[in-house]
């Protein structure tokens, strides 16, 4: 099997664009990107730490491989992705997962980031995204790691809002794919591929004073509208938001597959490393719930991203 596989587009993605399309307004609303999916754990002692949120929110439309809401079949197993991603990946073995979905508003240009990885036995269903993250980083568990296809798609014609990658690496040229979109779609591995939301809107674009417990929804009058507490913190025209649909499989070479890890298996493989480096360190009774604890992870082994052309 490839496992650095070249991305591929898919032109048209959708036999019928607009019935996605539809399928935004009919499942809203949506919660706040930093409830849904937390960059990590925050260290409340840093000044620095505290950023403004952008108005990025999510849903789920299908999870561990079965529809949430009515349609979200017609994406999990659209036959032009699963396609896609045996010829990136160069397998027959594809299974669907999931069907998430982004909703944007005007903002700056998001982080540059990979995808939330997971492991065969420690998935998002047992064990909190920010420890699967440092796993990810730490690169100990790569034998034991679930690849995955990811295709994108996107709903924007305005200005900005393109989606940026580095298919060769942070070091290497950018490509990235712009509004106005049309029916199309990209194959990759975004749990391995740095990527990012270029800058939505205009430059002067003011970000609404909301927190993770904020949601987006349509307010009427073709309007989408964010709320938190009961209040309104911002009513953008619909033409405004960015709307994209993250589809990902698992790829594999047919049965073959590592076993499960279990908790004290993963422990035992972080104290080594630690000791190896020489980190002074304590071990939690409670390791998935230990603020201290994934902190020390995330300084040892969370790389610094900056990224340009």
């Amino acid at each position: 099997m490839n496992l650095n596989p070249k991305p591929i587009r898919i032109e048209p993605a959708f036999a019928d664009r607009e019935q996605v399309r539809a399928m935004f307004m009919r499942n809203a609303p949506y919660r706040a990107l930093a409830a849904y999916a937390p960059e990590g754990v925050k260290d409340e002692t840093r000044e620095g730490d505290k950023k403004p949120l952008l108005p990025w929110f999510r849903g789920d439309w299908a999870l561990d491989g079965k529809p949430l809401v009515e349609g979200a079949e017609l994406i999990l197993h659209n036959r032009k992705f699963v396609e896609a991603a045996k010829a990136a990946f160069g397998t027959s073995f594809v299974n669907p997962e999931f069907v998430a979905v982004n909703i944007n508003g005007p903002s700056p240009a998001g982080r540059t980031h990979m995808d939330n990885p997971s492991f065969y036995g420690a998935t998002r269903v047992n064990y909190p995204l920010p420890f699967l993250r440092v796993m990810g980083f730490s690169g100990l568990f790569n034998a034991w790691r679930v690849v995955r296809a990811s295709t994108l798609c996107w709903f924007y014609e305005g200005p900005g809002g393109s989606f940026d990658y580095w298919p060769e690496g942070l070091g290497s040229p950018m490509r990235t794919e712009q509004p106005p979109f049309g029916n199309v779609a990209l194959c990759a591995d975004t749990d391995r591929v740095y990527h990012r939301i270029g800058a939505i809107g205009n430059d002067d674009a003011e970000l609404p004073q909301m927190s993770a417990s904020a949601t987006i929804q349509p307010g009427g009058d073709g309007n989408w509208t964010i709320l938190e507490d009961g209040e309104v913190r911002a009513t953008y025209p619909s033409r405004a938001i960015r709307f994209s649909v993250l589809w990902k499989a698992e790829v594999r070479n047919g049965n073959s597959r590592p076993y499960d890890l279990t908790l004290d298996q993963i422990m035992a493989i972080f104290t080594e490393d630690l000791r190896h480096r020489g980190i002074d360190f304590h071990v939690p009774s409670s390791p998935l719930a230990d603020t201290p604890w994934i902190l020390l992870l995330q300084r040892i082994y969370a790389p610094t991203v900056t990224a340009g052309r």
